[in-house]
C-alpha cells in the first residue's frame, strides 16, 4: 500500500456502487476487503457473507481501518420497512464492536417532498413507505452518533453513469441514444422538471475520500454526495439528438401511465409512491462536500454527453 493508505472493507460489493467503490479504493492505493452476500469478481478481494448480521460483519471487517457500506435491498417497500433499519443496526453494532469508522451510502427518500433545494438539514418528512424505512435507518444512525460512534451517512441522488441500470436513466439506454441505434428516450414524470443526478464513478470516489478523510466527518453525521448540474429530460434528449445528428424522440410516462403499468409490473407499482421526485423540480445541494475539499468540477450536461460519446462504460 502507498503511504497514507488504508485497508477498507466495502460491504455490498456485488452492487454497482460497491464494485465501483472497491475499484476506486484500489486505484487510490488502498487495500480492499470486498464483502457481499452475493460477491462478484473484484480482483483478489472477494469475501462472502452469509448475511449482514453483527457476527458476520464483525468477522469480515476485523482489522480494517474503515468500512464503506453500499448495501441495499430489492426494490420492494415491504422489504425495506421490515429489513432496512435492522440491517443498519447490525452493521453499526459490528463497526462499534471493532472500533472502525463507518461510511454508509444512503439516498434521499428520507426527505420526502421537502422542497428545493434539498440540504443536509432539510426537514425529514418522508411521504413513501421506502422513505419511512430510510428514516428508521437514520434514527438508528442518530442513536449511534449520540453514543459517540464514528459514522457518516452519505446521501446520493438518483444514480446516473456506468453500471447504473435499474434507475431512471439506465446507462446502456443512454449510450444507445447517443449513437444512431437509440430510438427514443423514456422519462417518467414531467420532462421539463429539473432533476439532480449523482454520477456513479463520482459517488464511488467520494465514498472512498469520505471514508479515509477527516474534515467532513467532524461535522454532523450526514453529507450529500456530489451531483451534476440539474437538467431536464427535455434538455437531455435535445442534447443527445444534437450529438448524434438527428432528433431523439422523448417518450414520457406520466402518473396515469405508471398507474396502468403498475397492474402488470412490480417495479412500476413501487414507482407510484416515488412520483413526487419526478413530477416537479428535484434539486440537491452538494455545497457542503465541495466546501470541505471535493475539488472535482461540478459535471454539466455537456460533460455527460461527452462521456457517453467517448467512454460509455467500464470493463
Amino acid at each position: 500500500m502507498k503511504a497514507g493508505s488504508a485497508e477498507i472493507a466495502v460491504l455490498g460489493v456485488s452492487g454497482a456502487i460497491g464494485q465501483l467503490a472497491a475499484r476506486a479504493a484500489l486505484e487510490h492505493g488502498h487495500a480492499v476487503r470486498a464483502c457481499a452476500r452475493h460477491p462478484r469478481d473484484v480482483p483478489g478481494v472477494p469475501h462472502p457473507l452469509a448475511d449482514y448480521s453483527r457476527r458476520e460483519v464483525r468477522t469480515a471487517i476485523r482489522g480494517c481501518s474503515a468500512v464503506i457500506a453500499t448495501v441495499g435491498l430489492p426494490y420492494r417497500s415491504r422489504l425495506w420497512l421490515a429489513d432496512w433499519a435492522p440491517m443498519v443496526r447490525e452493521i453499526l453494532a459490528a463497526c462499534a464492536d471493532e472500533g472502525i469508522p463507518l461510511t454508509l451510502l444512503d439516498n434521499l427518500y428520507v426527505y420526502g417532498d421537502a422542497g428545493n433545494p434539498l440540504h443536509e438539514d432539510s426537514p425529514l418528512t418522508p411521504c413513501s413507505a421506502k422513505g419511512r424505512a430510510r428514516l428508521a435507518g437514520w434514527e438508528a444512525v442518530r442513536e449511534a452518533l449520540d453514543r459517540g460512534q464514528d459514522v457518516l451517512v452519505a446521501r446520493a441522488s438518483d444514480f446516473l453513469g456506468p453500471r447504473a441500470e435499474v434507475c431512471l436513466l439506465p446507462w446502456s439506454t443512454l449510450a444507445a441514444a447517443a449513437e444512431h441505434g437509440g430510438r427514443a428516450l423514456t422519462w417518467i414524470g414531467d420532462p421539463e422538471a429539473q432533476h439532480s443526478f449523482s454520477f456513479t464513478e463520482e459517488v464511488a470516489a467520494a465514498l472512498v475520500e469520505l471514508a479515509t478523510g477527516e474534515a467532513v466527518r467532524r461535522e454532523p453525521g450526514v453529507v450529500h454526495l456530489p451531483t451534476l448540474h440539474a437538467f431536464s429530460a427535455r434538455e437531455l434528449a435535445r442534447r443527445l439528438g444534437e450529438r448524434r445528428g438527428r432528433p431523439l424522440p422523448l417518450r414520457v410516462l406520466r402518473r396515469p401511465a405508471v398507474a396502468a403499468a403498475a397492474l402488470l409490473s412490480r417495479r412500476a407499482a413501487e414507482q407510484r409512491e416515488m412520483m413526487y421526485q419526478v413530477e416537479r423540480d428535484f434539486i440537491v445541494d452538494d455545497e457542503r462536500i465541495r466546501s470541505q475539499g471535493w475539488s472535482a468540477p461540478k459535471m454539466t450536461l455537456e460533460d455527460l454527453v461527452e462521456r457517453l460519446a467517448h467512454r460509455p462504460g467500464l470493463p
